[in-house]
């Protein structure tokens, strides 16, 4: 049996109808971004997206294309965020320039109780109702088609902040922290 007060390491949270309507909000934030980063849809998908809210025409949006991803440059100096879809999930990585400054990178989780590291590297961030499990990060280099991993894993800092603690890697060529 747990120690008092001990958490589980998989939490199955309820759905918000079963909870009685709450709902916990965790947002994640960059710290200390530059907060000027351009927005741009990349990878154009086939077809077009048409928006008819409320009855006047003059607001519904028509033949919107549509992307695979999402970037935002420079959210840090040389480092890009890049959200996706992965089948049901949404997915980001940062691609850190040569020469820029991973160790820049660092992630807030506004509203969550606590941050911890599971023993397989994962980041669980607990709030009041359950738990979100991050897995650990997959870091590496692509150069004349071959990938080579690098190490790297969640570091946890105060005020319910993580950065990536990252091994030795080639400072020429672009890194990939997904």
């Amino acid at each position: 049996e747990p120690a008092p007060g001990a958490h589980s390491a998989a939490v199955n949270p309820q759905t918000a109808a079963q909870r009685g309507g709450t709902t916990d909000v965790i947002r994640m934030e960059l710290v200390q971004s530059g907060g000027h980063a351009q927005v741009k849809g990349t990878d154009l998908l086939p077809g077009m997206a048409n928006y008819f809210a409320g009855p006047d025409p003059a607001k519904w949006r028509t033949n919107i294309p549509t992307y695979a991803k999402v970037r935002y440059s420079a959210v840090y100096p040389g480092v890009d965020l890049v959200y996706y879809g992965n089948q049901s999930q949404l997915e980001y990585d940062f691609e850190v320039a040569p020469q820029a400054d991973p160790k820049a990178i660092r992630l807030r989780f506004a509203g969550a109780r606590k941050l911890e590291l599971t023993v397989d590297g994962d980041l669980a961030v607990s709030a009041p109702d359950g738990e979100i499990v991050f897995h650990k990060p997959v870091v590496y280099q692509e150069s004349n088609g071959h990938r080579q991993s690098v190490q790297g894993s969640f570091a946890l800092e105060a005020d319910n902040t993580v950065g990536f603690k990252l091994g030795e890697y080639d400072r020429t060529v672009p890194l990939i922290i997904d």
